[in-house]
């Protein structure tokens, strides 16, 4: 491991504090333990130098300043937010300018243009500081009611010139009209490659979603809550995390069903598909309890890659027009991930043709906008519910073509906390808060557009990214980083608008140390926030009643970061985290196991005190197992909760124990491969899970 960088000698301390803070790198944070922390500035150095703005001397660190402070002065910021009704910009003016006639222009997004040219020193006026020996004073621009969109502000005075993207957003985020209307709804979540159905390659399709959609909304569920759906590097099928893709705009292709792809019911293909080769390949990838990532995308890319030459052979197909339409509209980012993808594929292969890869991705979106059409047209409230990771794989599209706006020099992290002394490194970079303000955020905005099509709510994972992320030095020293600072006011702007344009419920997960100004912008924007059941404890001890629950958040009976509730009922996944090595002994478990034992008591005591505790559990040991009778009373005492939105995951609804990931691991468990035991229609046709889905109905309704 990599020590810090020293500082160069002759830097004034307090000077590069301000130019640290210029760049958003953090002093301190508040820790795990609720204590504050000051980052050493050796290490806050480490991380300018991986922005690639660290000065070496004295001399080009006031040269570094005196840029900013120029700035400041003298021109607007790449974007600025305002107000609807009464917004107003901030213009610095040294006093000779107070009286020089400025002149205003908005050119608005829908065409519409306003302008107009008034005495600086009419203008209402700020605060008042000392630059280049004169003393500057702010006046507020008052402007005329906007529209919400992007308009374009260009002020002049002279030879002074100010511009900037003024973005107008509503003041919260799109609602559906169930949540508006005050109702408490439910869903269920899944992994999607768990999925199994009859017809699947070995891994969970859009065929196998269509119909947990369809048994789901049957049961009374409002939406089906998803891992990520991006697209995934092919050329290392084994690296397999939903979360590290390779581009978050795209979809994965692996998710794509034949059966319903066109060519599927030709004779040439059918022949294909029945072949013995084919057929003892499917056979052995669908009875694997895990998703065999390589066999099965070696298996589906050939049966793709048929589906292909079928596809453009046929140039009468109306499918063919609605090809090329879709790609016209997709425009260059689509363009630009089809070249490259191609490029990763053998010279001469399907593969290697950008129009295959674009087909794939046109077969996957219209696959899973018909999966969300179907969850409308049966009565969801939302239907899909998507995830959009924090970050993409270095090596990927994403990355690789937007180069500039990434610090390829840092990884995304987590500073040492008690599960985590040594801190975490998620391996992806991070993005230049500089550069994606001087880009005016173009690379947000299309992520936005791209992950809130085909649903009706987003999850933005560790939203807490909009306002700060941990940098770690890309040398393995994770504990070495730092807290660097977004734009969090034009992030969550940007958020709140594409909210209402894509008509998308917003959701951010906020697990873990959450600084308070990231509460206030998900309560004020109308942004649902995300709660455990397992943590969801006045203290360390005691759970959270149903009726304390916060009303703006997704409540989860459990997620994919932690066991399901079979094993944590059990203790087997403590046990499990010990054998892999992330509990250190066996003194340790045995306090981990006393201490769950513990939370089983007050699970029942919990129960006891809303009058469900099943009676066959009034006189039962702790160390009894979990039984139908206990998960519906849970699942009961969960409906009631007062948070708008409750998630069930279906691997619990099976009886899951194994679970789908385990934090802080990569070989040493088989994260992101495991399946449900049986297909979905066994799973629901279960008593148990018919049980469940009543109790939520009823529950939830009141």
């Amino acid at each position: 491991m990599m020590s810090p960088p020293s500082l160069p000698q002759g830097l004034d301390q307090a000077a590069l504090d301000r130019l640290l803070h210029a760049y958003g790198i953090a002093g301190e944070f508040i820790e795990f333990s609720g204590n504050v922390k000051q980052i050493p500035l050796a290490q806050r150095y480490h991380m300018l130098q991986a922005m690639g703005r660290a000065p070496g001397d004295a001399a080009a660190l006031d040269v570094a300043l005196r840029a900013i402070e120029a700035a400041h002065f003298k021109a607007l910021p790449p974007v600025l937010t305002a107000s609807a009704e009464a917004g107003w910009v901030e213009l610095w003016f040294p006093p000779a300018g107070l009286d020089q006639p400025c002149q205003w222009h908005i050119a608005c997004e829908d065409g519409a243009e306003l302008h107009g040219e008034a005495l600086p020193h009419e203008w209402p006026q700020g605060e008042t500081l000392h630059y280049e020996n004169t003393q500057w004073q702010v006046r507020h621009l008052c402007l005329p009611a906007l529209p919400f969109g992007y308009h374009r502000l260009r002020v002049e005075q002279g030879e002074r010139r100010w511009q900037t993207l003024l973005l107008v957003a509503p003041e919260r985020a799109w609602l559906a009209p169930a949540l508006a209307a005050g109702k408490r709804i439910w869903g269920l979540s899944a992994q999607l490659y768990t999925l199994r159905s009859p017809d699947d390659c070995g891994i969970g399709d859009f065929s196998a979603l269509s119909r947990l959609v369809e048994l789901a909304a049957a049961g009374g569920a409002a939406f089906v809550l998803l891992n990520p759906l991006h697209a995934l590097d092919p050329r290392y099928p084994e690296n397999a995390s939903p979360y590290s893709p390779s581009d978050r705009r795209f979809l994965n292709p692996l998710y794509i069903a034949l059966q319903l792809a066109p060519g599927f019911s030709t004779a040439a293909f059918q022949a294909l598909w029945h072949g013995e080769d084919t057929q003892q390949a499917l056979a052995q990838a669908r009875a694997a309890p895990e998703v065999a990532y390589s066999a099965v995308s070696a298996l589906k890319y050939r049966l793709l890659e048929a589906l292909y030459g079928l596809f453009i052979a046929d140039t009468e197909a109306p499918e063919q027009a609605q090809f090329h339409a879709w790609r016209a509209q997709a425009g260059m980012p689509l363009a630009q991930f089809s070249a490259f993808q191609a490029t990763l594929a053998p010279p001469g292969s399907v593969a290697a043709s950008a129009d295959y890869q674009s087909w794939l991705q046109w077969l996957a979106q219209a696959q899973l906008d018909a999966c969300q059409a179907r969850a409308l047209a049966a009565g969801m409230a939302l239907g899909l519910v998507r995830d959009l990771a924090v970050g993409s794989s270095v090596d990927g599209c994403e990355v690789l073509g937007n180069q500039s706006q990434y610090c390829l020099a840092a990884r995304i992290g987590a500073p040492p906390d008690n599960f985590n002394p040594e801190g975490q490194n998620w391996g992806l970079p991070p993005l230049l808060p500089q550069a994606l303000e001087a880009d005016e955020f173009r690379l947000f905005r299309h992520l936005l557009r791209a992950n809130m099509q085909a649903c009706g709510a987003l999850r933005i994972d560790h939203v807490l990214g909009l306002c700060r992320l941990w940098w770690c030095p890309n040398d393995g020293s994770n504990a070495t980083g730092a807290y660097v600072h977004y734009q969090v006011d034009v992030l969550f702007a940007i958020l709140r608008l594409e909210s209402w344009r894509q008509r998308c419920v917003v959701i951010g997960e906020d697990l873990g140390v959450v600084p308070p100004v990231i509460r206030g912008y998900l309560e004020n924007g109308g942004i649902y926030s995300n709660c455990v059941f397992y943590f969801e404890k006045y203290d360390d001890w005691h759970f959270r009643k149903p009726w304390d629950y916060k009303w703006q958040t997704l409540a989860m009976q459990a997620n994919h970061d932690v066991a399901p509730l079979a094993a944590w009922w059990k203790g087997s996944d403590l046990e499990l985290r010990h054998k892999l090595g992330l509990i250190a002994d066996e003194a340790q478990l045995r306090h981990e196991l006393d201490w769950r034992r513990g939370e089983r008591g007050q699970l029942l005591q919990w129960l006891d005190e809303q009058q469900l505790l099943p009676a066959n559990w009034q006189t039962r040991p702790l160390d009894a197992p979990l039984d139908a009778p206990l998960q519906l009373a849970l699942t009961r005492a969960l409906g009631h909760a007062n948070a708008q939105l409750l998630s069930v995951q279906v691997d619990d609804l099976a009886g899951m124990e194994l679970p789908v990931n385990i934090p802080g691991t990569s070989g040493e468990y088989a994260n992101w491969r495991r399946k449900l035991p049986v297909d979905i229609d066994t799973i629901f046709a279960l008593p148990s899970v018919q049980a469940q889905l009543a109790a939520l109905r009823e529950t939830r309704q009141g």
